[in-house]
């Protein structure tokens, strides 16, 4: 350089200045580095002209040109080298060059360029916004400096127009990105299309035309983008290096245009553009791999589209042909296998095929591998990554694979920039979501509570506004709600129920998704009550909003199953706490129509099953329909099926099982079911882990079950086991947990069993203290109260009976027999009992006399809670079931209120609870006249639901319809159907009875009411109680006289029941029959005929029965109404009647037939009933109060329907019932219409008893023990039962005559109820029934017949008023007289119901 220097200083000429000189040393130097590229020359040149610049003085001329060469030079180093000095220097000598060449010099053009563009190379190093800002003014000086014909303006209109499109992308000022469009047009408009630039400038113009369709959406500027962009490619050449990049910008533009339009031709155009790119460059081109990558993105936009597999096979060819292509250290490899295992999840997701899913994991764990925290796609990568790895668990259950999700997503969310709200919403969502899963799949708290704070952290970084906040606020309440019910913390079901409702505030009432924060609100509110936090009114709030979801929702949408769902549930629970029928009937409806609506493929399908299977088993324990309780195993069999065994709500569905399986066990006894209960709760038990908030439940459940099966094997290895299960799950359960009272209940029972077992007091003290405790947590109010109060009092009672009568437990005893009584909310039957044992007790030694004085408001409690048991809403047949449960209270009552002297609240409650079940269908029956004048709508209302009542309740009302159109109605239907109307009847009359005047509407009648019963003569209602024994006798006009009974008993009216029951077996008059072509079962009773001859009359033992019963009982009665004035009325001048109303065994005793009767018949004057007063019968005293008006006939003779059944199919044939049939006619003739034999049908003979004023019924009759519902009149064509006959109502009968065998005799368990055809007969409507106590000689009732309607013509025919009770009086007689009075077995059944 040296030499170079020499030689060159020779050349020059010495006249030159040095600075001259140097600058020209300078200038050739640049020419070198131009020709040559050797960083050296443009060293050798910023020297040179550095030194020239320093020495030219500054008022040369030529120093401004000096400034502006060396300034060049400095910038071209500076892009060479990159070292800032260059560039800082470069930017200070251009501005000295600048500030010192005047404006209307040429190289003022030059330098401002030179110095804006340094400017724009700082901006670019730096992001020093005032650099470009000046680099703007320069260039915008240059601009207006130069005239419009100048070469270089087009190329100064490109460059302010990049410096305007960069301060845009920094500033975002819409107004730069304007003016930079202005000035690329300008650009291109000044450039002819031959210019080497206007390739430069169409694709400038073109990028800023996209620019602004981004930012404002001006589909117009895209369009002419892409022409521009399409003008500079036309414009170069095939082959030329820069054609694939601006095939490939072009390309981008036109799957813009795609995106915007959704135009498949648009997309296709964009492919085409894409594949020429690919094509047109060898794989060994530098921008192979992007291109590649390019036109693998539009294939598999449109496989997303058109879903044609070959594109995503072929997009994944060039994916991976990318990968292939790219090296490991590429900083575009990781986005590349990115790329590639996107397009292979497709594939998977298209074709199943776990390779695919396999192989995009692998690429994925590769590129999140190579991509640097510092890479801007590492965080998308990360994310999809923990897409794969998601998906992956999904499809193997391999818990690694969800826990690797959750890692990639927790490091996406650590490169989330600070600032981008809605990128953290997003990754944490996902993060969100597996934690979720992960929870719910190990039940670890640790993922619940990060969900919780992932989820309260979305929260906070949504306004109101956003589209997702009320989602996402109902996602926090849910979780916030799980929590709470698997620890507990109140703070969290406090701030989900704050959540969940701005959740709902903020969703409009028109959204679809209103109803499902509705339903997570009621929800929680839910939790909220059943835990014991919130009171009552968080329960009716949730089922509100609940029912509001449902309401909201159309038939058919999604949805609606699970929302009818959660109000079921809501419904149960508040059965659970206040014991309203009404909620369970709701509850049950509800669950079977999620049932119907839910598919068996359906995830919830088996929990659904679970719900409603426990709603059943819930209305089995309060309604006992055993139907309930084989549906609930039937669908908690199907639950358990469909519930895979690593499912964890398995445990649960093993469980319930168990349950109704243990509870189906009590009620049938086959032992099968407890042994499979126990198999099956013991799994569940093992299947729970320790820390589980239902491990309590299990353990409890079991340990019921052994308890249950002690019971039946009396295995003390069973009852051990159950309290050890015991003791462990009251371990597990807080005093605060709502489930407390009743493990502590258990634990109670169990010990009680062992004690009974082992004598172990110890074991009963530890029963009592725990029963006591429960009673303490308990709520007052709750269903289980009445229940767990009266086992307590049982307890008490039993250390009283062993530790010799210690008077504390005595009175505490007492107290809870009271109190469980006073409990609204418990069983109506629990509450009943514990009533029953207060009564009880009272009579022990250690009761006072102001406890005594208690006694009759106890009872009328007692009697207040019969319509409760005693539910309209079951069937008959099971009404009568819980009326043997129920017991003789209305005696014990009455004789109570006797010892008490009110004798005539004795007789009302007799009355009271005497034929409980025919008043309630009499009511049914009820004429509304008063009401429908007061309010029509209650009285219609009342009358269609009493019809429907009626209907109903007779299951075999349908019976009598053709098969051929008879309803077919399931058992459940036909229950869900009777439930539904007795609530809606007690709904109407809580109605009716709130009105003026209707508060006692319906209601058992007072004595004011029935004194009309002893129009005929004296009723007598005889009470037979344990406790002693009465008379009441009602007399006109409407007196009440009490006789007591000293001499009789209880015990001793079952001794003479029992006396008259073997004298009837000896005779055959009670045996059962079977006859090979008859379809009777055995528990109905032989009736009229044959009998086997020669009993001997001195063996008669009926004697001495008749004569006991006219000691202890008619004759004392008999005296006191002979005393009565004015009381009685003779009958055609004779002698007077009497009405007999009996209770307990009496009932089945004949009192009418009375006496002392001796063997050669002759008897002392005075000495029986049947001398003194003719006897009639009643169930009760308000069949004595029918009108009378129609028992006097003065118009015409009656019309009698005469049923004569001489050879019934299946039957002993019945001959004397044609010389019956012959009587009747040969005395009332025209009056009287036969239907014979074959003409005696069921359908015949109802048709005639609603034409007929008076029914002869001579056909075989049975007494049905078992269902007494059953008893029968054998027909020619099947039975006319007496549930048909509870069914109908006939008003204008007069007389029903019942010449078949035990129409009046009744059931041995329902003594009170009068459950025999005799009275079916008199409540249909016939004021006077003929029936017989027991099975009757064919060859009497001819006889009886005969002489009855004999007197019933002279009657009639004088006008009198009908007599039938004097009538059968006379017939009884004819009959003895013609077999003799000591044939008692022949005459006694023969009896009168009735006026």
């Amino acid at each position: 350089m040296d030499d170079l220097k020499e030689e060159t200083s020779r050349e020059a000429s010495p006249a030159l200045p040095r600075y001259v000189q140097l600058s020209e040393l300078g200038r050739q130097a640049f020419q070198r580095y131009g020709a040559r590229g050797d960083l050296k020359d443009l060293d050798d040149c910023i020297e040179s002209m550095r030194t020239a610049a320093n020495l030219i003085p500054d008022d040369n001329l030529a120093k401004p040109g000096v400034l502006t060469n060396l300034g060049m030079a400095l910038g071209m180093r500076f892009k060479r080298s990159r070292r800032l000095p260059d560039l800082e220097e470069a930017i200070v000598t251009l501005s000295l060059a600048e500030a010192r060449i005047p404006d209307s010099l040429v190289e003022k053009l030059n330098c401002l360029y030179n110095l804006a563009f340094s400017l724009q190379l700082r901006f670019e190093c730096l992001s020093h916004l005032p650099d470009l800002e000046e680099a703007i003014s320069l260039h915008t000086r240059a601009v207006s400096l130069m005239p419009d014909g100048h070469p270089n303006k087009p190329s100064e209109f490109n460059e302010l127009g990049l410096c305007l499109l960069d301060r845009f992308a920094h500033v975002e000022n819409v107004d730069d990105l304007e003016s930079a469009i202005a000035m690329f047009t300008c650009a291109v408009e000044f450039t002819p299309d031959m210019h080497p630039r206007k390739l430069a400038l169409l694709t400038n113009l073109g990028k800023a035309l996209h620019t602004r369709f981004e930012r404002v959406g001006k589909f117009e500027d895209l369009e002419e983008a892409i022409s521009y962009r399409t003008r500079a490619t036309e414009l170069m050449p095939d082959g030329f290096p820069d054609k694939p990049l601006l095939l490939a910008n072009l390309g981008k533009l036109l799957h813009a245009r795609f995106v915007h339009t959704q135009n498949s031709e648009n997309l296709e155009e964009t492919i085409s553009i894409f594949t020429r790119a690919v094509e047109s460059v060898p794989d060994s081109h530098p921008r192979k791999c992007s291109l590649l990558i390019d036109l693998g993105n539009s294939l598999q936009t449109r496989y997303d589209r058109e879903d044609a597999l070959e594109d995503l096979e072929r997009a994944i060819t060039l994916y991976t042909l990318a990968v292939t292509l790219t090296s490991d250290n590429d900083p575009d490899r990781p986005l590349r296998l990115n790329n590639l295992a996107t397009a292979l999840n497709a594939r998977f997701k298209r074709l199943g095929d776990l390779e695919d899913l396999n192989n995009a994991v692998i690429r994925q764990t590769r590129a999140v591998a190579l991509a640097a925290d510092s890479n801007g796609n590492k965080r998308s990568m990360l994310v999809h990554f923990g897409e794969l790895l998601h998906t992956q668990f999904q499809h193997t259950g391999n818990q690694e694979n969800l826990d690797e999700a959750i890692a990639a997503y927790t490091r996406a969310v650590k490169l989330i920039p600070l600032d981008d709200d809605s990128l953290e919403l997003r990754i944490l969502n996902d993060l969100f979501n597996a934690l979720r899963v992960r929870f719910e799949r190990l039940d670890r708290v640790e993922d619940l509570d990060e969900a919780i704070v992932l989820c309260s952290r979305m929260v906070e970084l949504m306004p109101d506004s956003h589209t997702q906040i009320s989602a996402t606020l109902n996602v926090l309440g849910g979780l916030l709600g799980v929590r709470f019910r698997r620890v507990g913390n109140s703070e969290d079901i406090e701030k989900s129920i704050t959540v969940l409702t701005r959740a709902a505030e903020l969703t409009p009432d028109g959204s679809a998704e209103k109803p499902s924060k509705l339903l997570n609100l009621g929800t929680a509110l839910l939790a909220k009550f059943r835990s014991q936090v919130g009171g009552l009114e968080d329960l009716e709030e949730a089922i509100a909003l609940q029912a509001r979801a449902v309401a909201l929702t159309p038939d058919g949408h999604p949805e609606k199953p699970l929302l009818l769902n959660n109000l079921s549930l809501s419904f149960g629970t508040r059965f659970d706490r206040a014991g309203s029928l009404e909620d369970i009937e709701e509850a049950i409806v509800l669950q079977t129509r999620v049932v119907e609506l839910t598919p068996d493929s359906h995830t919830s399908k088996p929990g659904r099953l679970h719900n409603l299977s426990t709603s059943l088993q819930a209305r089995f324990y309060r309604v006992g329909n055993f139907d309930d309780v084989e549906k609930a195993i039937i669908l908690q069999t199907h639950a358990v099926g469909l519930t895979p065994d690593d499912h964890p709500e398995k445990r649960a569905q093993l469980d319930n099982l168990g349950i109704v399986l243990s509870l189906r066990f009590k009620y049938a006894g086959n032992i099968e079911d407890i042994e499979k209960a126990i198999d099956l709760q013991t799994r569940a038990v093992e299947l729970t882990s320790d820390g589980h908030p239902e491990k309590f439940s299990a353990l409890e459940n079991l340990a019921i079950s052994l308890q249950t099966r002690f019971e039946h094997t009396r295995n003390l290895n069973d009852l051990n086991k159950a309290i050890a299960l015991h003791a462990r799950a009251i371990e597990l359960t807080s005093d605060t947990h709502p489930q407390k009272p009743g493990v502590l209940s258990s634990l109670s029972s169990a010990l009680d069993l062992r004690q009974a077992s082992t004598n172990n007091v110890a074991d009963l003290h530890e029963a009592i203290a725990l029963r006591t405790r429960a009673i303490e947590i308990l709520p007052d109010a709750h269903p289980q109260r009445a229940m767990i109060l009266h086992n307590l009092g049982h307890l008490l009672c039993t250390r009283l009976q062993l530790l010799d009568a210690r008077e504390d437990d005595w009175v505490r005893a007492m107290q809870t027999f009271k109190a469980a009584l006073h409990e609204k909310s418990g069983l109506p039957m629990e509450r009943l009992r514990a009533g029953v044992d207060y009564v009880n007790l009272i009579s022990h030694p250690l009761s006072t006399a102001s406890l005594k004085t208690d006694l009759l408001q106890v009872h009328k409690r007692i009697l207040d809670l019969v319509p409760q048991v005693i539910w309209l809403g079951h069937d008959i047949r099971r009404r009568y079931e819980e009326v043997v449960k129920m017991g003789a209270i209305g005696n014990r009552a009455a004789a109570d209120a006797i010892a008490a002297g009110d004798h005539v609240l004795a007789l009302e409650w007799l009355e009271s609870s005497r034929t409980v079940v025919w008043a309630q269908v009499l009511q049914l029956r009820s004429p509304l006249d008063e009401l429908r004048q007061h309010n029509p709508q209650l009285a219609e209302d009342l009358h269609r639901v009493s019809q429907a009542l009626q209907f109903a309740s007779e299951p075999t009302a349908n019976l009598l319809l053709d098969a051929s159109t008879r309803p077919e109605e399931s058992l459940e239907t036909q229950a869900k159907s009777s439930y539904s109307l007795a609530l809606e009847y007690e709904k109407l009359m809580t109605q009716i009875k709130e009105l003026d005047g209707f508060e006692n509407f319906l209601q058992p009648k007072t004595l004011s009411q029935l004194k009309g019963a002893c129009q005929s003569g004296p009723v007598v209602l005889i009470s037979v109680d344990h406790s002693r024994c009465d008379a009441l006798i009602l007399y006109h006009p409407g007196e009440v006289t009490h006789v007591p009974l000293p001499n009789f008993s209880y015990d001793q009216a079952k001794r003479l029941q029992k006396q008259v029951w073997s004298i009837l077996d000896v005779k055959h008059l009670r045996d059962r029959f079977r006859d090979s072509s008859n379809n009777q079962s055995q528990d109905e009773v032989e009736d009229r005929g044959p009998r086997p001859p020669g009993w001997k009359r001195e063996e008669n033992p009926m004697r001495t029965v008749l004569a006991e019963l006219w000691t202890c009982i008619v004759k004392p009665i008999i005296e006191i109404i002979s005393t009565l004035t004015a009381t009685t009325r003779n009958l055609n001048g004779g002698l007077p009647q009497i009405t007999w109303c009996p209770t307990g065994p009496l009932v089945f005793l004949p009192l009418h037939a009375a006496g002392i009767y001796s063997k050669d018949d002759e008897r002392p004057a005075q000495n029986h009933i049947m001398d003194l007063a003719v006897s009639s019968y009643t169930p009760t005293l308000e069949a004595l109060l029918k009108p009378r008006t129609r028992m006097v006939r003065t118009d015409h003779y009656p019309k009698i329907l005469v049923v004569s059944q001489p050879d019934t199919p299946g039957y002993r044939p019945l001959a004397a019932t044609e010389l019956e049939a012959a009587y009747v006619l040969s005395i009332f003739g025209q009056s009287t219409d036969v239907l014979e034999s074959a003409d005696g049908t069921v359908d015949a003979v109802l048709s005639g008893m609603a034409n007929h004023d008076w029914v002869h019924l001579a056909c075989h009759g049975m007494q049905s023990t078992q269902d007494p519902t059953k008893s029968a009149f054998a027909l020619y064509d099947g039975r006319l039962a007496l549930s048909a006959l509870m069914s109908r109502s006939l008003p204008c009968a007069e007389l029903a005559v019942l010449s078949a065998c035990q129409t009046a005799t009744g059931d041995e368990r329902l003594p009170e109820e009068a459950v025999h055809l005799a009275a079916g007969m008199l409540n249909v409507g016939y004021r006077s029934v003929i029936g017989t106590m027991w099975s009757i000689y064919d060859s009497s009732a001819p006889v009886v017949a005969s002489k009855f309607y004999e007197v019933m013509s002279q009657q009639v025919a004088a006008g009198e008023e009908l007599q039938p009770a004097y009538a059968l009086h006379e017939a009884t007689k004819a009959l003895r007289e013609e077999y003799g009075a000591e044939d008692f077995v022949r005459w006694v059944p023969f009896v009168h119901y009735g006026i």
